[in-house]
């Protein structure tokens, strides 16, 4: 899991203690996750779900904020389709999301909540990966053009 938080135009208070909360939601659910796979119910996913919700909604609203992935598109619009992509991802994210948490409503579901979660945890990983190749195109890429 990535546990690097990038800024790109200036500090921004949120952005930190942001990641340190999705980073502990993140390492709950695997628990969750693990838990359920040993067979053990263990506590109410639904909070843990309702909290990832918020955590990933001010996640992808910093990362999409002109701060970030605006700063990329100015200086480097030729990366605006993988931007355009990691959006699209943001919203499949939540929507796939949501769709655990309806299934996490019926308590009689609980028990199948592990390959779901398990899933949508490694999509957040493999979308995570994404980002930071994105990042790295942009700070490591020499187009030939500056000040040198």
């Amino acid at each position: 899991m990535i546990t690097q938080s990038v800024t790109l135009v200036g500090p921004t208070p949120v952005a930190g203690s942001e990641r340190g909360r999705l980073d502990s939601t993140l390492r709950q659910l695997t628990e969750l996750c693990q838990g359920l796979q040993a067979g053990r119910l263990g506590a109410d996913p639904r909070p843990l779900l309702a909290r990832l919700r918020v955590d990933w909604e001010l996640h992808f609203a910093l990362e999409e904020a002109d701060a970030y992935f605006g700063v990329v598109l100015r200086e480097r619009s030729s990366l605006s389709h993988v931007i355009v992509s990691l959006k699209r991802e943001h919203e499949m994210l939540l929507g796939q999301l949501e769709a655990l948490r309806v299934q996490a409503a019926d308590t009689e579901h609980w028990a199948t909540l592990a390959a779901p979660a398990a899933e949508l945890l490694d999509t957040f990983r493999g979308h995570e990966h994404r980002e930071a190749e994105l990042l790295q195109e942009f700070f490591l890429r020499d187009d030939g053009v500056g000040a040198d």
